[in-house]
């Protein structure tokens, strides 16, 4: 009976070391990660730009789509297992980066938005909504993880900006396509 409580136990210890991230993220590869993010976010804002009403032009911005919502998804994961900011520099310098990224993100979805009849004459419209959706609640939550890990309040109310700045952008494009605007 010792024995087998013994093997639980280890085997318990075992279970929750394998649970526990073994490396640390750190700010260098949140940056790295926003770096990743702000070159796709080119390529995709290329695109979108100029989508002409193709379907080819339509499956390049849904490629740069997933993309993004997966780099968008990697950083989050980054972001929520960094401890943190050891200085309001820090954030800030986040923040900073993330501010050249929020103006193609935002003009982006403007250009979307005003191509609307163009997605509608390939019958795009429920794709790039879904894409846009998806694309979205992926951004928003990476802003929102940066938010979580900044200590100092005045910097946290400049992610939040961000973050609803982008939450309004990507809902005033998804409600545009939607009603033919």
């Amino acid at each position: 009976m010792v024995h087998l409580v013994a093997v639980f136990s280890f085997t318990t210890l075992f279970a929750l070391a394998m649970g526990t991230p073994l490396i640390k993220r750190d700010m260098a590869t949140i940056q790295s990660d926003i770096t990743n993010i702000s070159s796709l976010l080119v390529t995709w804002d290329n695109d979108v730009n100029a989508f002409s009403g193709t379907a080819d032009g339509a499956s390049a911005i849904h490629a740069d789509s997933v993309a993004l919502e997966s780099a968008f998804q990697q950083a989050t994961t980054d972001t929520q297992a960094t401890s943190n900011f050891t200085t309001d520099m820090d954030a800030l310098l986040v923040l900073g980066q993330m501010e050249n990224s929020s103006t193609l993100l935002v003009g982006g979805l403007t250009q979307i938005a005003e191509k609307g009849a163009n997605f509608t004459s390939i019958n795009g419209t429920a794709a790039i909504i879904s894409d846009l959706s998806s694309l979205g609640a992926a951004a928003t939550g990476f802003i929102a993880a940066i938010g979580d890990i900044i200590t100092d309040q005045e910097v946290v109310a400049q992610a939040t900006q961000f973050e609803t700045t982008w939450s309004a952008a990507f809902g005033d494009a998804i409600s545009d396509l939607q009603t033919g605007l």
